[in-house]
């Protein structure tokens, strides 16, 4: 590997100009940009080592020099530790192959290996390295190779891992001192993550498929984040499922049965904390599909696990092993999708609704999930809204065929911006640019959901 010079490279930004560069010197920078972090991430770490050798506070230096906090300087020793124990690493830093995050990725997956995995998986980790700079593999695929790698040296299917993982299970709270607001982070193991997101978003089905609350973001992204927000504090008063009506508490309504909501707007839904609280009691009592999740997962059977099994996408990022998939849809509504070359072959429910009615329903966004969007949209499904490619004001169904998940972003340019789309026999998808550039994909790709 050939060790970059960040000086030079740096000499090199001066002489393009941002303002008028095509798209391929503008790319150019950005990979000079990627090298030039790539060294100084490993300069960093050779600072925070021999920080560790003159000083007794090395993680503070680190953070008080980057202006970070002290979580990072932590992170920058955990950093400088695995490049010394795997030179392999820092080879591909100096080279600007991989970056401090990828360090970060196997510092992580190997600390959670125990005996004879993690000495194998060390033995195998030159190789492993070596294909990920020279794939561009990002850290979040380099971490899915070397915990594939983990899993195929145990040979248990997985079973082993999802233990480490149940293991290492953590929900952190705190207050956010800038904006005040009280904040929660977890981590959970797969199979409970799934189990969690599956009861989240039943819930969110059932409150809020009539109507949303005033209270919600225009955004679909931020706006359905707002309503799992909600839907988790009316899961943790304890009314979820629950057939028992509070003293004093007025009559409830049958729960709302309608599609998913794929616009927002201002309704009359409670906003005020008792207001929520009332309402909670109301809607959270009145079926139990609040406590029934929905066990939603789309099987590939074009690519196949290194066991020979199909792929499973959960909704969410997280491999489940097989032995442990039918014990997860116990009591739980199942709605598998199959799919093949990129293709829904089977799903559960209507799939065309021509135009009986504008809003996609809960089994055509289930089939949408196993179909990209936009090429190049790292936004995940759930943020998305389904976009009818033939306009429903001009005329055109509400048929899945007719139907493409798009982000607010691409949703306002197919709308407001100018872009013509087209879906082919095969859902190829053509996007016409106002400048009259076109984009062309083939048939849809798998992709998992994203975190």
């Amino acid at each position: 590997m050939e060790v970059i010079d960040p000086a030079e490279i740096m000499k090199g930004f001066s002489r393009v100009d941002l303002r008028a560069a095509r798209a391929d010197e503008l790319r150019g920078v950005l990979d000079n940009i990627r090298c030039v972090r790539a060294r100084l991430d490993g300069v960093e770490a050779e600072v925070a080592r021999r920080l560790e050798t003159v000083t007794g506070t090395p993680e503070r230096d680190v953070a008080k020099g980057a202006q970070r906090s002290n979580r990072h300087g932590s992170k920058v020793m955990a950093r400088a530790a695995a490049l010394a124990n795997t030179p392999e690493l820092s080879d591909a830093l100096e080279a600007g192959d991989l970056g401090g995050d990828h360090v970060d990725v196997f510092a992580k997956v190997l600390a959670a290996l125990d005996g004879p995995v993690k000495a194998r998986l060390t033995e195998a980790a030159p190789e492993l390295i070596e294909q990920a700079a020279t794939s561009g593999s990002t850290p979040e695929e380099f971490a899915v190779s070397l915990n594939a790698a983990a899993e195929q040296i145990a040979a248990d299917g997985g079973i082993s891992r999802l233990e480490r993982q149940r293991r290492a299970t953590r929900l952190r709270t705190w207050t956010d001192r800038a904006s005040g607001m009280w904040r929660l982070s977890g981590s959970f193991d797969p199979e409970s993550g799934a189990r969690l997101h599956g009861r989240l978003e039943a819930a969110m089905a059932a409150m809020f498929a009539a109507k949303t609350p005033s209270t919600a973001p225009t955004d679909a992204g931020e706006k359905q984040d707002h309503l799992r927000a909600l839907a988790l504090l009316t899961l943790t008063k304890g009314v979820i499922g629950s057939q028992a009506r509070p003293a004093g508490s007025k009559a409830r309504p049958a729960a709302p049965t309608g599609p998913e909501p794929t616009d927002g707007g201002a309704t009359d839904r409670p906003t005020s904390p008792d207001e929520w609280d009332e309402f909670a009691a109301e809607v959270g009592t009145a079926s139990t599909r609040f406590g029934r999740p929905e066990c939603v997962f789309v099987i590939d059977t074009t690519n196949l696990d290194h066991d020979g099994n199909p792929t499973v996408d959960w909704g969410i990022p997280v491999t489940i092993p097989w032995a442990r998939v039918q014990d997860l849809c116990t009591n739980a509504a199942i709605r598998p999708v199959t799919v093949r070359d990129g293709a829904v072959i089977d799903a559960d429910g209507e799939l065309n609704l021509g135009r009986t009615t504008r809003l996609a329903n809960r089994a055509q966004r289930r089939a949408l999930r196993a179909i990209y969007a936009i090429p190049g949209c790292n936004v995940t499904f759930d943020h998305t809204k389904p976009h009818h490619v033939h306009w429903w004001r001009h005329g055109g169904p509400t048929n899945f065929a007719n139907l493409l998940p798009l982000c607010s972003q691409h949703h306002h340019a197919a709308h407001e911006g100018g872009w013509i789309l087209t879906l082919g026999p095969n859902r190829e998808l053509n996007i016409e640019l106002p400048s009259g550039q076109i984009m062309r994909t083939g048939p849809p790709r798998r992709r998992p959901a994203a975190a």
